[in-house]
Formats: C-alpha cells, sequence, structure tokens
C-alpha cells in the first residue's frame, strides 16, 4: 500500500485534483511559491522520506521516495518515481476477544516464517511447534483474554516504479499516458492509465477524462485459504488475481482571477479475488459469547465503485484556500464523505505553511459483522476487516517548506490520525458483550523532503 494515503480509509478513491499552479492578486506582495509548478525546460529532482506509525504497537512503516520530474520546453513532461516500503507490527486479525487466551494458527513459512527449528520465534513473530500426532510444524501466536487479537507477523518490503509522460497535441488538448508496478511479498500490482483534457473558452475552462487498468496478484506464501474454512496451519490453494478498471470525468473553472472550482466523477469496476487471505472471523457461542473457532474470512468477487468530487479554491494575494466536498458508495454497501479544508499561508517571500483538516465517514459494508453465531447457518461473505467497519475519522495536518535557494527547496509534512466507532457496538450474548470490539487506529504521519530544480 502507499503510506502517503495510508492515513485515509480504504474505502476512499483517489480525485483529480485541481492544479498547484497559484493565483495570485496582482496588487499583493508575491511569494516564491506563487510559481506554476511546472515551468517549461526545468526538471526537478524530488527525495523525501515518510515515517508512519500506529499507536499500541500496531503498523510503522518507513517509506523513502525519489522522483523526477523533466519538463521539456515544447511542453512535453517526463516523469518517474520509485518508492520503498520497510512495514512491521502487528494488526487485527479480525478474531473477537474473549474472557480467556486464544491461540491462533498459520502455516510454517507465512510471511518469512522460520520453519528451521522448533520451538524458535519465527522471522513474523509468533512460535514454530510440532503437531506431535502428525509432525506437521505451524506458527502459533496467542492474545491475552479481554484483548483484541493482534496478528504479529505483519512484516513486508514493499517497491514501486510510476512512469509518466504527457504532451501538448495542440494548443488546447493535452495527452497523458503512465504506468506503474509494485511488488510485495506476496502481492503485485500492475496498472496502465491514459488521459486527456481539453481547454476552453480562453484557457478558462478544462475538462478531462482518464482510464485506468490495473491487474493484481495475490499470492500469500502459504496460498489462498477456502472461504469461512476453519484457520489451520496447512498449505492452502494457488495464487488468485483481480483485474480493476476505473474512468474519472472532470471539469475545472476558472470564475474570475482568484477563484476556480472543479467538479468530477470516478467509476471502477473490480472483478477477482478480494478476500484478505489473513483476515478471519470468530464463531462464538450462541449462550455464553465465547469464541469457539476461527473461520477465514470471505468476499464477493466483484466490486462497483463510483464518487463525485467538488473542490473551490480561493486567492487572495498568495493566501490560498482549498475546500473539498467528496461523496462515494459502493455495492458492498459502503458509503462515505470525506470534507477536507486547508490553508496555504505564506511566511515572507521564500516560505509558507499550510495547516489542513480532514474528516471522514463510512457506513459498514453489508457483510460485515464483528463475530457470526454458532446457532446460525453460515451466510456466503463475511468479514470482521476492521476497514469494512463503520467509522469516523478526523485527520489534522500541516504542510510547509521553504525555498532555501532558487533552485533547492525543503518541505515537510506532520499528520495526526483520529478513527473512531461511528454508532453502536453490537449486543452479543453472554461474555462477547462486555468485549470492546472496535478495531480502530490512531496513528501519526511524518513526512520531510527535499527538492532540486535546475
Amino acid at each position: 500500500m502507499n503510506l502517503l494515503c495510508a492515513t485515509g480509509a480504504n474505502a476512499q478513491a483517489t480525485p483529480v485534483r485541481i492544479d498547484q499552479q497559484r493565483i495570485p492578486d496582482a496588487q499583493a506582495p508575491q511569494n516564491a511559491y506563487d510559481e506554476p509548478a511546472n515551468e517549461p525546460g526545468v526538471t526537478v529532482l524530488d527525495s523525501a522520506v515518510l515515517f508512519y506509525k500506529e499507536d499500541g504497537g500496531r503498523v510503522q512503516a518507513i517509506e523513502p521516495i525519489v522522483g523526477v520530474t523533466v519538463n521539456k520546453e515544447n511542453g512535453d513532461v517526463f516523469s518517474a518515481k520509485f518508492t520503498y516500503d520497510s512495514l512491521t507490527g502487528a494488526t487485527p486479525n479480525g478474531a473477537a476477544p474473549a474472557t480467556f487466551e486464544q491461540t491462533f494458527v498459520s502455516p510454517v513459512g507465512a510471511r518469512g516464517g522460520d520453519d528451521d527449528a522448533d520451538g524458535r520465534t519465527g522471522a513474523s513473530g509468533g512460535t514454530i511447534v510440532t503437531n506431535p500426532m502428525t509432525g506437521q510444524q505451524v506458527l502459533e501466536y496467542t492474545a491475552d483474554a479481554n484483548t483484541l487479537p493482534l496478528d504479529p507477523g505483519f512484516r513486508d518490503h514493499r517497491w514501486a516504479l510510476d512512469l509518466g509522460y504527457s504532451t501538448q497535441l495542440n494548443s488546447n488538448l493535452r495527452a497523458s499516458v503512465g504506468a506503474s508496478v509494485s511488488k510485495e511479498t506476496d502481492y503485485r500490482s500492475f496498472s496502465g492509465r491514459a488521459g486527456l483534457s481539453q481547454d476552453f473558452n480562453n484557457k478558462n475552462t478544462t475538462v478531462s477524462l482518464g482510464v485506468n487498468f490495473e491487474y493484481d496478484q495475490s499470492r500469500p506464501v502459504f496460498g489462498i485459504p477456502d472461504p469461512l474454512t476453519e484457520m489451520n496451519g496447512l498449505l492452502k490453494g494457488p495464487n488468485d488475481s483481480k483485474t480493476v478498471v476505473s474512468i474519472v470525468a472532470g471539469v475545472t473553472q476558472v470564475l474570475s482571477r482568484n477563484l476556480l472550482v472543479q467538479a468530477n466523477y470516478s467509476y471502477g469496476s473490480a472483478k477477482g479475488y478480494q478476500t484478505d487471505p489473513y483476515k478471519i472471523i470468530s464463531v462464538v457461542d450462541a449462550v455464553s459469547g465465547d469464541p469457539l473457532r476461527s473461520l477465514y474470512e470471505s468476499r464477493p468477487r466483484s466490486r462497483t465503485r463510483q464518487s463525485g468530487y467538488a473542490a473551490v479554491k480561493y486567492a487572495v494575494g498568495s493566501w490560498v484556500s482549498d475546500l473539498s466536498f467528496r461523496y462515494y458508495d459502493d455495492n458492498w454497501g459502503i458509503k462515505s464523505i470525506t470534507g477536507e479544508f486547508s490553508e496555504h499561508i505564506p511566511i515572507g517571500k521564500r516560505a509558507y505553511i499550510e495547516p489542513s483538516v480532514r474528516y471522514y465517514h463510512q457506513s459498514d459494508a453489508d457483510f460485515f459483522s464483528y463475530f457470526l453465531l454458532s446457532d446460525e447457518v453460515l451466510p456466503q461473505f463475511a468479514s470482521a476487516d476492521s476497514r469494512l467497519d463503520k467509522f469516523n475519522a478526523i485527520t489534522a495536518g500541516l504542510r510547509g517548506g521553504v525555498k532555501l535557494t532558487n533552485q533547492l527547496e525543503l518541505y515537510g509534512m506532520a499528520e495526526v490520525y483520529r478513527q473512531s466507532k461511528s454508532g453502536m457496538l453490537p449486543q452479543g450474548p453472554g461474555a462477547i458483550a462486555g468485549q470492546d470490539l472496535f478495531a480502530g487506529v490512531d496513528a501519526v504521519s511524518i513526512l520531510t523532503g527535499l527538492k532540486y530544480s535546475f
């Protein structure tokens, strides 16, 4: 995953953003950041490091990023970006907490487990043990009583490469293409994109259309489990994949020298394997509420998404206010709204700060459940993944930058993300009724970067 987006919820779709060119008031003092982001004949080298950390010993990541953008004199733009992620920590496995200690198992070798010696700690967390009856080695980990079960084996490395090219077909028409590839221990992703943007009305109106195709492979080292079968230490089935096709259409309108508005609509369709092979869901006793067994989750193999996005950007001198709103829904039953506001504030003539706040709310998926009851027939689909839950989230951030010279810029960002439960927790039977089932997360992100133009 891209950690630059990790502080938002996974149900969100990325909108086409308003161009970053400032709209200064001609009578106001100028700031270095009022200049257009992309100047013909200028090459920009950009490097940054992102640090992301969740509370409670959960996931943390370090993500270095290196990019280059070449702006040719004829208006052509070439771009390349390389990203590397190093992720460690623990993540909720989907099981419900209990009044007693619980033990969970994975096949040996899962996500880097050490399979050389019985009783040793695996590289992915947990302890390797041998079943005395079968001789089968498994990786075991435990969750304390009255705590949300966490899988300690979230350790991975990811690299991603993105290439882009855009060209001016004529004075009012621009075309762009791009491709990206990313690789993790157990996941591959390949995508391509193409887009057109057409200017009208003396370049005061821009209409854009983009298409993206993505092919993803899920390759767990222990294989893909059959949906809603009991968690076990046996090797599973073959790899699986999914394809995603999405389109986005938008319009940007200059209303005055100080005011821009934008609206766009996006639609996407995904088909194929969309279940998380590491997530489980508990079956609890219908009377006592105690977890009886853990089943691998099950999700539909088809998903359609659509969203609408609107934004307003208003400038007074070098001060720029940016307000946006997005509505999203999909056929899994998730609906969300996102509102965001930021204020670009110049500091002298060579620096700026940009405080921001973002609010996010989503409903839960139709098949989301904290647990299943032992006296009910198993549904076709079920997941206790917290990303499919109903929740609210607030992100407060501060960005800033300073032009050390005309060619060298130092910039940074800090964000705090807080998630909270929306609505009431279910009233389960017996002991489960007193447990905290919400797996919400609090996180911080810090980024620092250096940009050189020549």
